[in-house]
């Protein structure tokens, strides 16, 4: 990508021409600092920012930052949530960058104006491309290994490319972030300071603050400032990430009976399987399957004719299993197949895992064998356990296209897509989706491919 053109959008999002905005008259040109520039610009300035002079404004920082969220909390709590290394330095970016000091201007900007002819060049140019920073919310919309990001500008809507590295390696597509996004040493856009991530589910939420904030603050603030207005309002993005990040307890997924998601297993011996799959294919509630299982549905179809599946009954030699999201759905199961079959089967067992675990199962890492107890003989290897994973996966989603899910409504996801009203839930729920996959996939655990759900259900996929 070229550098940006005097003509262009600003990459600083404030909505002007760059040509009237970082390239102005109090804007240094793009290029010359080095990294090392860059880190001893830092330092310098967190010296300066530590000053016994700064103190009264340090104090009624720490008060604007921490205090409307600390008051909610126990003491144990407030300790716990100062401690979180990303607060500490999000505090410190902020009252260095954006922070307004009582005599007017922000650190940064009293530190160049009595130290400047002090620095280096590339240091001077780096704080104060800073000095012109902000926190912007923004959606990944794809990432290219090692090269950069395509970000989204979610309050200006518009898309700007940057120039990363390690960033690629930690981030995914549809990650929700707040950042800074400046010009870097070669004119090109690039991510600085310390952004915070969110959940990809967050974004309408982080959006509906904004406006609100924005509405509030109409009247104080000149027109269509929004450098301004990001900076008068830093710190909300720190609340949002111990709100939604920090302190989230861990999510509980249900089942549309409102039971807790848990990959259960129930196996029967088969005693007699012509009986067996008469008693299958005659049943009004089971549903004869390509690969020759058997899907377990809703006996009556909805008004949309589609017929909610609760699992699904799979052959095997000398067995038959039952495959399912919930003890109660596996319990519910079995009294089907008992009744239906008779003495055809003999029940065996039912195990229950959590999906987390399922998705934790790992393949043993080279070397770490001699280190490890030995596995039970009947214990599933890692590398099938991930297979296993993958294709109840696939038998669950294919059948979850046409279950009433509480996110769309009661609406099935089909019937969301044909609905213009419903369809921008149904996109944001399939990218929420997509997002926690990639991470998975990042991690090394196994992840499903959720991208051919956006042709079965005639959604042109985003990005």
């Amino acid at each position: 990508m070229s550098a940006v053109g005097r003509n262009d959008p600003c990459p600083c999002g404030s909505g002007k021409k760059y040509k009237r905005c970082c390239l102005g008259k109090d804007a240094p040109a793009p290029g010359a600092w080095t990294a090392a520039e860059r880190d001893s610009a830092l330092q310098r300035l967190m010296r300066f920012s530590r000053r016994a002079e700064l103190d009264g404004d340090r104090a009624a920082a720490e008060l604007t930052f921490w205090g409307r969220r600390l008051a909610r909390l126990t003491e144990a709590e407030a300790r716990e949530a100062m401690d979180f290394e990303q607060s500490r330095i999000g505090f410190h970016e902020w009252f260095a960058f954006d922070c307004p000091l009582h005599g007017g201007g922000t650190i940064v900007e009293r530190f160049l104006a009595r130290e400047g002819r002090g620095l280096r060049s590339g240091e001077r140019r780096y704080l104060e491309r800073m000095r012109l920073s902000h926190l912007r919310p923004y959606e990944v919309q794809a990432v290219r290994l090692d090269e950069g990001l395509d970000l989204l500008d979610l309050w200006a809507k518009k898309r700007v490319r940057v120039r990363e590295r390690l960033a690629t390696r930690q981030l995914v597509q549809w990650d929700v972030l707040a950042a800074r996004v400046v010009l870097g040493p070669d004119g090109e856009p690039i991510l600085d300071g310390s952004p915070y991530l969110y959940p990809a589910s967050a974004k309408e939420l982080i959006l509906r603050l904004l406006r609100r904030l924005s509405r509030s603050l109409r009247g104080k603030l000149p027109r269509r400032d929004e450098p301004t207005f990001f900076k008068n309002i830093g710190m909300v993005f720190h609340d949002l990430w111990l709100e939604l990040v920090a302190r989230r307890p861990l999510p509980t997924s249900v089942t549309a009976e409102g039971d807790e998601v848990v990959l259960c297993r129930a196996v029967f011996d088969v005693r007699d399987r012509a009986a067996l799959e008469a008693a299958l294919a005659n049943h009004p509630e089971l549903e004869r399957q390509d690969d020759g299982s058997y899907a377990w549905l809703a006996e009556k179809a909805d008004e949309a004719g589609f017929r909610r599946g609760f699992g699904t009954f799979v052959l095997e030699k000398g067995r038959v299993a039952l495959e399912t999201m919930s003890r109660q759905r596996a319990e519910r199961g079995r009294a089907l197949l008992e009744a239906a079959a008779g003495p055809a089967v003999a029940y065996r067992a039912t195990s229950s895992e959590s999906v987390a675990r399922a998705l934790d199962r790992r393949r043993a890492r080279p070397g770490a064998r001699d280190r490890r107890p030995a596995r039970p003989v009947d214990e599933v290897p890692p590398e099938v356990a991930a297979e296993i994973v993958q294709a109840f996966y696939e038998r669950h989603y294919r059948g979850w296209l046409d279950e009433p899910l509480p996110a769309l409504g009661g609406r099935t996801p089909r019937e969301a897509a044909g609905l213009k009203s419903a369809r921008p839930k149904l996109i944001a729920l399939l990218k929420d989706m997509e997002n926690l996959s990639a991470r998975e996939r990042l991690e090394g655990r196994p992840a499903y491919d959720f991208g051919w759900m956006w042709g079965e259900l005639g959604l042109p996929r985003p990005g």
